[in-house]
């Protein structure tokens, strides 16, 4: 089983962060698709939050919100995330 640790999760939470904060910024990146799953009513969040993609071919993503997390199901949102984590260099 895997080690984890605060500063592990940090490192791929400000990760998500950065790839949920570019997706913000450049619209296109997420693919603006006449297919996509309609987003809820109601005001968009407009504070720091972190989105997690547990397992993107099930397309499970973690919304981190405070103390409070939120799970969402959304294959082609989670693929996504994960061609614009696959661009991230290796360490």
């Amino acid at each position: 089983m895997a080690e984890h640790s605060r500063r592990k999760f940090l490192k791929h939470a400000s990760l998500g962060a950065a790839v949920v904060g570019a997706a913000a910024v450049t619209p296109a990146l997420m693919g603006a698709q006449a297919d996509a799953e309609p987003l809820p009513a109601g005001a968009a969040h407009d504070g720091p939050f972190v989105a997690w993609v547990k397992d993107a071919k099930a397309g499970t993503i973690s919304v981190l919100v405070g103390k409070h997390e939120v799970v969402h199901t959304d294959r082609k949102l989670a693929t996504r995330l994960a061609q614009i984590a696959a661009q991230a260099p290796k360490s």
